[in-house]
């Protein structure tokens, strides 16, 4: 395995936020306008953010090697979506936790381990949250399913070895399960 890439520190100053207030609050989110100066100190004008709890995502793997996928509607797209099991993490709640319960709570399978993977920001420029994925191997379906109320998903297993192909062919378009199944392929599943 070969080091890490280790890049030096920037030059650039962190900016420096002298004012927010609340200007929207929503069911999973809400907006924040602040005021920033930069790293030197000047103004640099106002900027919205979106403060969102943490997310989980699973790759949860069966026993005979196939990948835990779910088909979920999703409003932003207007569209059908082939993701990974994962929502939102709960106020106070273990993230490791939340994964376990996403995964029983979308398709009704446990596992046997589940260890981290990744944590990425969803997007940075205007949210102010993380994704952490995990890996979930020994998962066997052992429970019903509980939806949430604006959920409705269906189930489907793909073999392992055939997520590259999935990735390559377009079907899985959700940039945040796009990132986790190439770490997941990456690293050697």
């Amino acid at each position: 395995m070969s080091q890490p890439l280790v890049l030096p520190a920037p030059a650039l100053r962190p900016w420096v936020r002298t004012a927010r207030k609340t200007v929207g609050t929503f069911r999973i989110f809400e907006i924040e306008e602040g005021s920033w100066n930069d790293g030197a100190g000047h103004p640099r004008g106002e900027a919205y953010v979106l403060r969102c709890r943490d997310w989980c995502n699973v790759v949860a793997v069966t026993p005979d090697d196939q990948v835990v996928f779910v088909w979920q509607y999703r409003f932003g797209t207007d569209a059908l979506s082939l993701e990974i099991p994962g929502g939102v993490i709960d106020s106070g709640e273990d993230p490791l936790q939340a994964a376990v319960r996403e995964l029983r709570e979308e398709t009704g399978y446990v596992a046997e381990t589940v260890t981290p993977l990744l944590t990425v920001d969803p997007n940075p420029a205007i949210q102010d949250n993380r994704c952490l994925t995990f890996v979930a191997r020994g998962a066997r379906k052992a429970a019903a399913t509980a939806f949430d109320a604006q959920e409705e998903l269906e189930t489907v297993l793909v073999p392992a070895g055939r997520i590259a192909d999935l990735l390559d062919g377009g079907q899985v378009r959700h940039s945040l399960v796009h990132s986790a199944l190439e770490a997941f392929w990456r690293r050697g599943r």
